[in-house]
């Protein structure tokens, strides 16, 4: 396998076009022959051809309309992402995982009951509190059809592109990587750690009635104390939040 590194983006032409087409583009390059690229993410694939990039969503039929409705946030994270860096300067938290499970306590299923607490669009809620976007792209990345949008506005934030080559029609082993924005990355980062940071200080206060958390999602023991112990901190931190049982 071959790979090349580059700086610049393999195109700045960029279409955002509906999924039934990637597989006449593709079938286009293999009868002409063409060389292009192609990268393939959890929210849509990229397809470089002709010093154009065509971008088709992964999302189911439903879920792809929605996702295109919300491209506009893209540009309006990284626009405020940028003037966040130029004005603010921050250092990123530890990082904690993502999810973490208590061993120690034992639950018997039969008799102790268990509720959870989610947060509501936390990264997009973390990332308004923080200053990262403004109050007005905030509201208008809130509506519930945007969920994947604003969620691969943030996740994309400087990350690096991974491209395959296509040569002569045929896909081959070699990769073209884009390097990204490690400031920007870092804006993504912050918004993340500071998610797990919250979570872990919510399990401090639970002590042993901590069960688990899974990113934005915290599991324990119900009793009145500990949804007060759980509301409360969410409520001083300025987080939106709903009871799941």
């Amino acid at each position: 396998m071959n790979t090349k590194t580059r700086k610049s983006p393999l195109s700045t032409n960029i279409s955002f076009l509906p999924k039934s087409y990637k597989k006449s583009i593709l079938k286009s390059i293999k009868e002409e022959g063409a060389s292009a690229y192609i990268k393939e993410g959890t929210f849509s694939t990229e397809i470089v051809w002709g010093g154009n990039s065509f971008i088709f969503s992964s999302q189911k039929k439903r879920e792809e309309k929605k996702f295109r409705a919300g491209l506009f946030l893209f540009g309006m994270v990284r626009k405020d992402a940028k003037v966040f860096l130029q004005t603010k300067k921050f250092k990123l938290p530890k990082k904690n995982s993502s999810i973490e499970y208590n061993q120690e306590t034992y639950i018997d299923f039969a008799t102790d009951k268990i509720t959870a607490t989610d947060l509501n669009h936390a990264y997009w809620r973390i990332a308004f509190n923080l200053g990262i976007i403004s109050e007005y792209t905030y509201l208008k990345g809130l509506d519930d059809k945007y969920k994947s949008t604003r969620l691969a506005a943030l996740s994309t934030l400087g990350r690096r592109k991974q491209y395959t080559v296509i040569k002569n029609g045929e896909l081959t082993n070699n990769v073209v990587i884009v390097e990204g924005d490690n400031k920007m990355e870092d804006v993504y980062k912050l918004i993340r750690y500071t998610c797990f940071v919250y979570m872990q200080e919510v399990k401090t206060l639970l002590g042993k009635d901590f069960l688990a958390y899974k990113t934005d999602c915290i599991f324990y023991v119900d009793t009145k104390k500990n949804r007060d112990i759980v509301t409360q901190y969410f409520h001083k931190k300025d987080l939106l939040a709903k009871q799941l049982s």
